[in-house]
């Protein structure tokens, strides 16, 4: 399945929404942001919101995510201040690091897991064969977004009351290094990649967070309020 032939999920319940650029935020605090945008979503009294954001280094552990799939000791992880978080999302251990885009919609998708996940997928894949990475492709089977063998983006998603947290983690320009800390996803010996790796430059984090925000929403016929878009 590749971004060049879109499935037309079903789309969310309450877009259009609002996008958020967070700059650079601690996991647990955007966490939180999440939940309660969720919980706000769910009685009413909030609309549904897009979180961007570039996080310090930090290991997130999904569901079935263990630590001996953290590959580093405490000493090693503290040295390179590497923190290591419970997440709700589906999956195992994943990196977030400076220079990784990471968008989180918090949006209606009542039990459209699946269209979510694709939507995410594909939007992504749009946006990196735009950066020159023409070999990029969604696959539903490892969720991600791959080039050839290598993986460059990795997705995870939570769903409670119908309303989605998490989201997915696009690789602009990591330290790759960090990525030895850890068993990427639970799959051992994948090779991860970047935008930087596979065509010699990188975006900014923000700038491509407004580009990807904007290919996910059209997906759906939908708007997303950008920060830039503001007058």
């Amino acid at each position: 399945m590749t971004a060049t032939t879109p499935t037309s999920p079903a789309a969310p319940v309450a877009l259009p929404a609002r996008g958020a650029w967070l700059g650079r935020e601690g996991f647990a605090d955007t966490l939180q942001r999440q939940l309660a945008a969720r919980d706000a979503l769910a009685d009413g009294t909030g609309a549904p919101v897009v979180f961007a954001v570039e996080h310090p280094p930090v290991l997130t552990l999904g569901r079935r995510g263990t630590r001996d799939d953290v590959l580093w000791t405490d000493a090693q992880l503290a040295e390179a201040g590497v923190e290591v978080c419970a997440s709700p999302r589906g999956g195992q251990v994943t990196l977030h690091a400076p220079g990784q885009l990471v968008v989180y919609p918090v949006v209606r998708i009542g039990w459209r897991i699946r269209a979510h996940i694709v939507g995410l997928g594909e939007a992504a894949a749009a946006l990196l064969i735009g950066l020159g990475i023409p070999e990029a492709e969604f696959r539903l089977e490892q969720p991600g977004v791959w080039v050839g063998p290598r993986k460059i983006a990795s997705i995870g998603v939570h769903v409670s009351r119908g309303i989605t947290v998490q989201g997915i983690a696009i690789n602009l320009d990591p330290d790759e290094t960090l990525f030895g800390a850890l068993v990427s996803c639970g799959l051992s010996g994948v090779q991860m990649t970047s935008v930087r790796r596979e065509t010699g430059a990188a975006p900014s984090v923000q700038d491509t967070a407004g580009a990807f925000v904007r290919l996910w929403a059209a997906r759906y016929g939908a708007e997303v309020t950008w920060p830039s878009d503001s007058p």
